[in-house]
């Protein structure tokens, strides 16, 4: 296949499928925002006068969290640049301005047809375009090539699957991985299925996991946050259960969770740290109707633990409460939010347990449980059954709490060793594009 080919066979289907599409937005409403912008159509005033102008091109949520963290490296070392994010998903864009709001310009990708592209590059003029992940869209990468801007593809992954279907076109594929200038990619993996696509082995560095790139429990910052916290143990070999970013649904199977132990385990105490604190009144109405005694956290610093569960009420400690913790579950997953960032309890060296709905944190859910360092639930009766049984095997235990540590520490640095790409292959923006911004 030729990127002709390819381009006819994709115009086709785009004038084939097109009209049922626009019959489709106007009938329920959906995929109308943006579409101008998937066209190459439209109009931001963006005028920062930066000497960089970089392209990041995120399809969803997921990649959107590579982003952020690369982001947020690129501030630490005061990288003076023009920031433009595209996604495909509307959530997506909703995860941009969430995390970013005007830090950076947020669009809809470009359909991958050449004139769509070229126009799309005319107005945003990069210096530098950041592929993550998985988006590997021919035409776009091409067309950049043929115009001499540098393609860096981060935070590089690609499952098996996805590399053998790559193979029955392996010709074109070749092609395409000629227009990355340089990659980084999450594992050893990674490097060798894109090396059978046809990506030069001396364009490839491994830099781990940018999105799970934390702060180690043993640096300066996380150990002066955990000394701070009020004590929480009243007696030797007590056991604490941290429940961080709990939503609606999972309180009640928490507290089931938290009156069956207590039955075998006298004295657990369970914090429960729900994800949007404006849920605080609802939650203590619900451990009142249980007739269950518990304290807020911030009442701590005054007075002493009395009950066996704590209502974290602020922000900014759960990193530090996960510290302390025995055991850790991250919430969003027993019910359907697409979970949380699991890795902020591997990186404190426990393995975290997590429900069946990951949808935002696929890969730290498969990495973990690859390494067997995560446990997956599927209800508070497995939870609970985990628990129990993990509080009498501690030796079993702690081998899991090594993994999960080991898991966590292999993504250390990714985010900087990605931002090193950056900075050695993103030149700065030519002088007569510095007065230009996206018209």
């Amino acid at each position: 296949m030729s990127y002709f080919l390819y381009s006819i066979i994709s115009s086709l289907l785009l004038v084939l499928f097109l009209p049922f599409f626009l019959l489709y937005c106007v009938v329920t409403r959906k995929y109308i925002n943006g579409l101008g912008q998937r066209f190459g159509f439209f109009k931001v005033n963006y005028c920062r006068h930066r000497p960089q102008r970089i392209w990041f091109h995120a399809a969803s949520v997921g990649e959107v969290q590579a982003a952020k963290a690369l982001i947020d490296e690129l501030d630490k070392r005061n990288i003076d640049a023009d920031l433009i994010i595209s996604t495909v998903t509307e959530q997506g864009q909703l995860a941009v301005k969430r995390q970013f709001g005007s830090r950076v310009v947020c669009l809809y990708a470009p359909l991958d047809l050449p004139w769509i592209i070229n126009r799309f590059i005319k107005l945003i003029k990069p210096t530098a375009y950041i592929c993550l992940e998985t988006e590997l869209w021919p035409n776009i990468l091409h067309q950049l090539n043929i115009q001499g801007i540098t393609t860096l593809l981060l935070n590089g992954r690609l499952s098996a699957r996805s590399c053998r279907h790559y193979r029955f076109i392996a010709g074109f594929m070749n092609r395409v991985m000629n227009s990355i200038s340089a990659a980084a990619v999450i594992s050893r993996q990674d490097r060798e299925r894109y090396i059978a696509l046809g990506l030069e082995q001396e364009k490839i560095i491994i830099s781990g996991n940018a999105k799970y790139d934390l702060e180690a429990p043993g640096t300066r910052g996380t150990r002066e946050s955990a000394q701070k916290l009020p004590e929480l143990k009243t007696r030797p070999g007590q056991i604490i259960l941290v429940a961080g970013s709990t939503h609606s649904g999972e309180e009640e199977i928490l507290i089931d969770v938290h009156q069956h132990l207590c039955l075998k385990l006298p004295g657990l105490l369970t914090i429960i740290a729900p994800r949007h604190l404006e849920r605080l009144p609802v939650l203590e109405e619900l451990f009142n109707q249980h007739r269950l005694k518990f304290q807020k956290f911030s009442e701590l610093s005054t007075d002493t633990r009395t009950a066996d569960i704590i209502l974290l009420d602020y922000m900014g400690v759960l990193t530090s409460l996960y510290a302390k913790a025995d055991f850790i579950f991250c919430g969003g997953s027993l019910t359907a939010k697409g979970g949380h960032n699991i890795m902020e309890a591997a990186v404190q060296g426990r393995p975290p347990f997590f429900g069946p709905h990951m949808d935002d944190f696929a890969d730290a859910a498969a990495l973990l449980l690859e390494k067997r360092a995560g446990f997956q639930v599927a209800s508070g009766a497995e939870l609970e059954e985990h628990i129990l049984y993990f509080s009498s095997h501690k030796h079993e235990y702690q081998k899991f709490c090594q993994a999960a540590l080991r898991a966590a520490n292999a993504q250390q640095g990714a985010a900087r060793r990605q931002v090193d790409l950056i900075i050695k292959y993103a030149p700065q923006q030519p002088d007569e594009l510095n007065n230009q911004g996206i018209n």
